[in-house]
């Protein structure tokens, strides 16, 4: 029988998880947003992300905060290499967007199999024990991971927002992300904008594996299956919706976390393709804003633009004529 304290336990708990998942989701979504890649070399960097930390920390015998550190660094190196070596030249030879998500695929693999052979396929964690303390709030057991993964998440969602909104670098992903051709003849380097926004995404995704790995174990191909969860919440929250990626992202951990009190637990990683299959077959462009809003959004993402570059009237007025001409 159901009872208040076990929904809201239930609720608490999968809030509580889904942090990792949300920042997950909204690397994978940046990444599609800007540089227009489907990138599911995102499991790659999450591996390697992990194994620096839990090399740190289980093998070395070093402090979690040193782990953590280690593995956003690992995470940032593994994504700019990936740019550098692997998406840019891909660019200049003008490869197909299939072409290059099949790169992506085989990337996210060799990670993985590499993993294999140097770690082993035996489930690890970062610390050497799952367990922190629990305490009683209300009849709801909140964990001692709970509140500093909640705070970890929602700060660097906040960071990221104020990142793109008051940085000149940020300002120019969005420029990029909307027009990437009008873009650069404001003189924005994309290649660099590419480079920043992949470099982003490995920060997320280092803070992400250092929540998830202080939680739960983790294999050589673990980071694949979180993949098609963020590509799923992805998917439904609107291609090139950020936010509407991380909100989603929390709701499907809600539900699957929640199918427990219904469902046999060994089922709740079916959902996870179930899940994926709705998003392909019935939303493939998510929820979208209305129209008129995304027009708004088009018009504010040029007068970043502008702003960005510190043009004058004269520049200002380059996206006003291209407003004009679209309508």
């Amino acid at each position: 029988m159901l009872t208040f304290d076990t929904i809201a336990q239930v609720l608490w708990t999968s809030f509580a998880t889904s942090t990792c998942l949300v920042l997950f989701a909204v690397a994978f979504a940046l990444v599609l947003k800007v540089n227009r890649i489907f990138n599911f070399a995102q499991a790659g960097v999450m591996t390697v992300a992990f194994y620096a930390a839990h090399g740190a920390v289980s093998g070395a015998g070093l402090p979690g905060w040193f782990g953590c550190l280690l593995a956003l660094a690992a995470a940032v190196a593994a994504s700019a290499l990936l740019e550098v070596a692997g998406f840019r030249s891909l660019r200049r030879r003008r490869a197909t967007p299939m072409f290059v998500f099949i790169f992506t695929l085989i990337v996210s693999e060799m990670v993985a199999y590499l993993a294999m052979l140097a770690f082993g396929t035996w489930p690890t964690t970062i610390f050497p024990s799952l367990f922190w303390p629990v305490t009683l709030v209300g009849g709801v057991a909140v964990s001692a991971w709970d509140l500093p993964a909640i705070a970890g998440m929602l700060a660097s969602l906040a960071l990221l927002a104020g990142f793109l909104r008051l940085a000149k670098a940020g300002r120019s992903m969005t420029a990029v992300a909307d027009n990437p051709d009008l873009a650069e003849l404001y003189g924005i380097e994309k290649d660099r904008v590419y480079l920043v926004t992949v470099v982003v995404s490995g920060l997320l995704v280092g803070v992400g594996m250092c929540l998830y790995g202080s939680r739960a174990q983790v294999q050589p191909t673990t980071a694949i299956e979180l993949m098609l969860f963020a590509v799923a919440a992805t998917i439904i929250g609107g291609i090139g919706n950020l936010w509407g990626a991380a909100l989603t992202a929390v709701a499907l951990g809600i539900v699957q976390n929640a199918s427990v009190l219904f469902i046999p637990a060994e089922w709740q990683g079916f959902l996870l393709y179930v899940f994926l299959f709705l998003a392909i077959v019935f939303l493939p462009n998510g929820i979208r804003l209305p129209e008129r809003r995304r027009g708004l959004a088009r018009r504010l993402a040029r007068v970043d633009l502008a702003a960005a570059d510190g043009a004058g009237p004269a520049a200002a007025a380059g996206p006003a004529a291209a407003t004009r001409r679209e309508a």
